[in-house]
């Protein structure tokens, strides 16, 4: 080609360039939004079927891969941004549908969800952040920015700890093993790695890349070796798999080990009271007369269920009451209170609880009892702090000690940003419902063993649990774990067997056996392991149930559904474990340092950017 011919060719293109320039922006095509939004909302389908009631949890190592499109998407950032909100939305929205459980709640649904889902365009733009600014590939900045923002959602706002992306292995026992070493948070770096090398192999096919509108990152230009030449395989590509192939198998590794160290001590035998009461009763009252027989009606529930328990042939060590289920408030008064000041309806109230605990509980019913109560506590004349307490009596009437919840539900049992204005009409109270956040992690003694108590959702944190096996100013490690939670709100919906499968990783995480006292259930024992161990029903069978619980073998999830809305008791020794956890001991090293590195990076590339603006300037 001539000088010439170049140079015509360049007018032409000269000439075309300035009239696009100058079209109307109606004659220019705009670009369609659906490559961008349509791998989006995929991912939000396939994270939602990856949890209950589907719980399809194998679709978790692939359902972030149509997610991962956008970061490499030839598209404005704000239409980036909003289509991985989108996803956020199409994802929290319906796997949080048991949440409304009246039409107040509706509204505390809908702001948990699109709260929640905001985790998707800073996790896009996190991702992104990494991928132009680092040579880090995606099979680390991924699961690095995954698994810090999990953190963050356990923790701001109080934390709302559910749905993590480790969750969904819950039933594969040989692969969570590793909970005890970096908690969920490491299962979920793992699959949000696998999810993230699988996109940057669908990347290298330049076809697939073309029609999905995917850009090149600057430091995969600056390589030499750009993919457009036809390579399926980047260079470290293989690497990467041959790594994680090898993390992979070491986890299997891992797990069969911890699995064949199930030589677990019998314990103190439990009686895990499972009652069946729709929250209408225990809360709606049209007028005293009605109030007066849900009471009865609650009371003669209870006492059905403590009645089989002390029944059986073998007497149990504790009977374990659901989460509030105890019919009277407990009362008590601070010493530092004057007598003269205490409220003489205040003095009759505690008498007459305690009184109940000596002369009629624990003699009808003997045994040792962990009750769930509404607690009230009398700080000054006019100051009443309440509580959602476990209060255990020995058998001989005495109390030994209380728990008072720490981790509270935001609109259930707390009103968080209570400054907004419509903000309490969100929650399924009226009036003056809150309750005060416990400060101690109470240790109770149980014969020669010590336990630790989880109320409602505190056995979905973490945080929580792990407090319990460490020796810190509250006492020394428990030997196992208590759950009492009601779940009656939810009838019987999605919202039980989750709460279930999240319980299963703190007691991997401590290497504590967890037994859940739940109303409606799903009642359980889940050994150190994160097995949930299968009951079989003694006869008579039928409502209310006596279930015992005699071997190892785990209760198939499938079966889970036949233990929701029924009563009964649960029979079980606690499958005693005296494994040490590193995870337990060292905390979320591994979320942290992720954080960390998000942390440096930002900080390299505003120091960057001042040097190269320096640099300009001069």
């Amino acid at each position: 080609m001539t000088l010439a011919t170049q140079g015509v060719q360049l007018r032409k293109v000269d000439i075309i360039h300035a009239a696009t320039q100058i079209m109307p922006q109606s004659a220019a095509a705009k670009p369609s939004i659906w490559p961008c939004l349509a791998p989006a909302l995929a991912s939000g389908v396939l994270l939602w079927m990856c949890y209950f009631p589907l719980a399809w949890g194998w679709l978790g190592w692939v359902a972030l891969v149509p997610l991962l499109s956008l970061v490499r998407m030839q598209a404005t950032p704000r239409r980036i941004y909003w289509c991985a909100y989108a996803a956020g939305n199409l994802f929290f929205w319906p796997v949080l549908w048991w949440m409304p459980v009246n039409s107040h709640m509706i509204g505390a649904w809908g702001l948990l969800s699109v709260y929640c889902a905001a985790y998707f365009p800073v996790g896009i733009l996190l991702v992104r952040l990494l991928d132009r600014r680092t040579m880090l590939p995606l099979v680390i900045s991924v699961p690095v920015v995954w698994t810090a923002l999990e953190l963050a959602r356990s923790w701001l706002l109080t934390g709302f700890a559910w749905y993590y992306l480790g969750h969904t292995q819950h039933t594969m026992l040989s692969l969570i093993q590793i909970a005890d070493i970096g908690g969920v948070y490491l299962i979920s770096f793992l699959v949000a790695a696998v999810n993230a090398w699988l996109f940057d192999l669908l990347y290298q096919f330049p076809g697939l890349r073309d029609a999905c509108r995917w850009e090149e990152p600057k430091h995969l230009r600056d390589t030499g070796r750009p993919l457009a030449g036809g390579s399926m395989w980047r260079p470290g590509l293989k690497y990467e798999a041959g790594l994680l192939l090898v993390a992979f198998v070491c986890t299997l590794i891992y797990g069969a080990w911890r699995l064949g160290q199930n030589r677990f001590q019998q314990g103190p035998l439990l009686a895990l009271l499972q009652t069946n009461l729709g929250q209408s009763i225990r809360d709606e009252a049209q007028d005293e007369k009605q109030r007066q027989a849900n009471l009865r009606e609650t009371t003669l529930h209870a006492d059905r269920l403590c009645m089989l328990a002390v029944r059986q042939a073998v007497r149990p060590d504790l009977i374990v009451w659901p989460e509030t289920s105890y019919h009277y408030f407990w009362s008590e008064v601070s010493p530092k209170l004057p007598l003269e000041k205490i409220p003489e309806a205040t003095v009759q109230a505690e008498a007459m609880v305690r009184s109940h605990l000596r002369n009629e509980l624990v003699k009808f019913y003997p045994a040792n009892h962990l009750l769930g109560v509404t607690a009230f506590n009398l700080i000054a004349e006019n100051q009443e702090d309440r509580y959602n307490a476990a209060v255990f009596v020995q058998k001989d009437g005495r109390v030994a000690g209380r728990y008072d919840k720490i981790h509270r539900v935001p609109f259930g049992e707390y009103i968080p940003m209570s400054w907004v204005p419509f903000i309490e009409s969100v929650s399924p109270y009226e009036g003056n419902f809150g309750i005060s956040k416990g400060e101690k992690y109470t240790r109770f003694d149980l014969g020669k063993h010590k336990f630790g108590v989880l109320i409602c959702y505190e056995d979905t944190d973490p945080f929580m649990a792990r407090k319990y096996v460490q020796t810190d100013a509250d006492g020394p490690p428990v030997d196992f774990l208590i759950n009492m939670s009601n779940d009656g709100w939810f009838e019987g919906g999605s919202e039980h067997d989750e709460h279930l499968a999240i319980s299963r990783f703190r007691a991997i995480e401590c290497r504590r056996a967890l037994a859940r006292s739940v109303n409606m259930g799903i009642s359980a024992i889940i050994d150190g392991n994160g097995r949930v161990l299968q009951p079989e029903e003694l006869p008579p069978p039928g409502e209310p149930h006596t279930w015992r619980i005699s071997d190892e073998e785990e209760l198939p999830v499938a079966a889970w559904s036949s233990f929701k809305k029924t009563s009964g008791v649960l029979l079980a020794r606690v499958p005693l474990d005296t494994r040490e956890s590193f995870y337990a001991a060292t905390g979320d090293v591994l979320p942290i340092g992720c954080w960390v590195v998000i942390g440096g990076v930002m900080l390299w590339s505003i120091a960057r950017r001042r040097r190269t603006g320096i640099s300009a300037a001069a």
